[in-house]
C-alpha cells in the first residue's frame, strides 16, 4: 500500500495577525488542512489566550485549540525591530489573515498597498464588522453587534416576541469559514493570475446573506408576496421534545419518512390530513407537526425512540450534552478528537480539523506555545526563506 500524500496546503504559507476567533479560527482551518501558521501577535498576546478557563496563563481553553499548531511571535509592529520582523513575514507568507480594523491595518503597514509592494503575490485576506470601503469600515463590530446588524438577532423575534443572541459565537466562526474560503479561491485565481489579491470579507455582509437564504422569505420577491421568515424553524414548537429520559429530535421530513411515522403511530388518518399530507403543509403548519411529533416521544425513552426510527429510516438522534460530547461514540472514534498532553496544561482533548482528504496525512497535533515561544524557530525560517528566493 502506497504511503499517504502530504496534506493539501502543506507548501502554503499563512501569517495570521488575529485577534479572539474570526481571524484565528480561518487560520485554524488552513493549519488543518497542513499550512505553515505564523501567529504575530501583539504586545501581550491575543486577548483570546486569556479568555475563559486557565487564562492567567495564556492558555485558555479557547486558545489550546484554536491556535493549537500555529507558530506564536510577539511583534509590536510600532516599533523599529517589529516593523522589519513584520516586513519579512510579509514577504515569506502566501496569505495573510486579519481581523484588524482597515485604519489599524494602515498605521501597521498591513494594508493592501504596503504588502503588495513587498509581496506581490501574497493574499491579503480581511475581515471586519463591515466593508472596509464602506462608511462604517473602522466601526468596531463584535459577534454581538453583527448578529442585530445582520437580522440574525432578529430571528429571534420572529419565533419568540424579542430579539436575541445565539448562544455561541456563530458570527465569527461562519466569517472565519469564509475567510478560509475566500483565501483558498484567490489561491487558486494565483494559480492562473501569478498575481496576488486583496479579498474583504465583511461580517454584517456575510451574515446577512447566510440569514437571508431562508429568511427572506416572501420579501425575495418584488413586490413582497408574503411574510419574511421559515415558518417551520420559526415555531415556538421547532425543538427538541421531551421523552421519558431525556430530549430528542425526530424528523420525518419527507413524504416517505412521513408514511413511515404514521405507519409506526398507527395513524393512517394523519396521511390525508389537510395540515400535514405534504412536506409543504407540514412546514406551513409546523405547531401542528411539531405536537404529533411531541405527543409520540413524550411516553417513550431516547432509546426506544432511536431504535423504532431507525429501523423505518426516519431520522432520528438523541440531544447529545455537552458534557458528554468528548465520548460520544461517535465522535470519539473520529480523527478530530485527540485525547493529548499539553507540556503545562496537562491531558487535554484536542479539535482538529472534520475534514479527511483521502490517501493523505492529517495535519500532526502540535501544542499551543506559550506568547512568543516560538520566536526563535520563526526567525529562523524567516532566515532560510530569504537564501533561498531567487535574486
Amino acid at each position: 500500500m502506497s504511503e499517504p500524500l502530504r496534506p493539501p496546503l502543506a507548501d502554503v504559507n499563512v501569517l495570521e495577525i488575529g485577534t479572539v476567533i474570526m481571524a484565528p479560527f480561518a487560520g485554524k482551518i488552513l493549519r488543518d488542512m497542513g499550512a505553515t501558521v505564523i501567529k504575530a501577535e501583539p504586545p501581550g498576546g491575543d486577548i483570546g489566550r486569556r479568555i475563559g478557563l486557565n487564562n492567567e496563563a495564556g492558555m485558555s481553553a479557547l486558545s489550546l485549540n484554536l491556535n493549537a499548531g500555529k507558530r506564536s511571535i510577539e511583534l509590536d509592529a510600532c516599533e523599529p525591530d517589529g516593523k522589519s520582523v513584520l516586513r519579512e513575514l510579509l514577504a515569506w507568507a502566501d496569505v495573510v489573515l486579519t481581523n484588524l480594523l482597515p485604519a489599524s491595518r494602515e498605521r501597521l503597514g498591513i494594508d493592501w498597498e504596503t504588502v503588495r509592494q513587498i509581496n506581490p503575490g501574497a493574499v491579503l485576506c480581511t475581515g471586519q464588522g463591515f466593508s472596509s470601503d464602506s462608511s462604517l469600515g473602522d466601526a468596531p463590530a463584535y459577534d454581538d453587534i453583527v448578529q442585530a446588524a445582520s437580522g440574525l438577532s432578529d430571528t429571534y423575534r420572529l419565533r419568540d416576541g424579542e430579539p436575541g443572541y445565539s448562544p455561541y459565537v456563530v458570527a465569527d466562526k461562519v466569517c472565519g469559514m469564509m475567510m478560509a474560503n475566500a483565501a483558498l479561491a484567490a489561491l487558486y485565481d494565483r494559480t492562473v493570475s501569478g498575481a496576488g489579491t486583496w479579498v474583504d470579507v465583511p461580517m454584517v455582509d456575510t451574515m446577512a446573506g447566510f440569514t437571508m437564504v431562508e429568511h427572506l422569505g416572501g420579501a425575495s420577491y418584488l413586490p413582497q408576496r408574503g411574510p419574511v421568515g421559515w415558518s417551520r424553524v420559526l415555531t415556538p414548537d421547532h425543538r427538541p421534545h421531551r421523552a421519558t429520559d431525556g430530549w430528542v429530535c425526530v424528523m420525518p421530513y419527507t413524504d416517505v419518512n412521513w408514511r413511515a411515522f404514521c405507519e409506526l403511530l398507527d395513524r393512517p388518518d394523519l396521511l390525508t390530513h389537510p395540515q400535514l399530507r405534504t412536506t409543504a403543509l407540514r412546514s406551513a403548519n409546523a405547531a401542528r407537526y411539531e405536537e404529533v411529533i411531541a405527543s409520540y416521544a413524550a411516553s417513550r425513552s431516547c432509546e426506544r425512540i432511536e431504535e423504532e426510527c431507525r429501523a423505518r429510516r426516519i431520522p432520528v438522534q438523541r440531544v447529545n450534552q455537552m458534557d458528554d460530547l468528548v465520548d460520544d461514540p461517535y465522535l470519539a472514534g473520529r480523527p478530530m478528537l485527540t485525547r493529548t498532553t499539553h507540556p503545562t496544561e496537562g491531558e487535554y482533548v484536542h479539535v482538529g480539523s472534520p475534514v479527511t482528504f483521502h490517501g493523505r496525512e492529517r495535519a500532526p497535533v502540535r501544542d499551543l506555545a506559550p506568547l512568543d515561544g516560538d520566536r526563535e524557530e520563526v526567525l529562523a525560517l524567516l532566515r532560510r526563506a530569504a537564501r533561498t528566493e531567487p535574486a
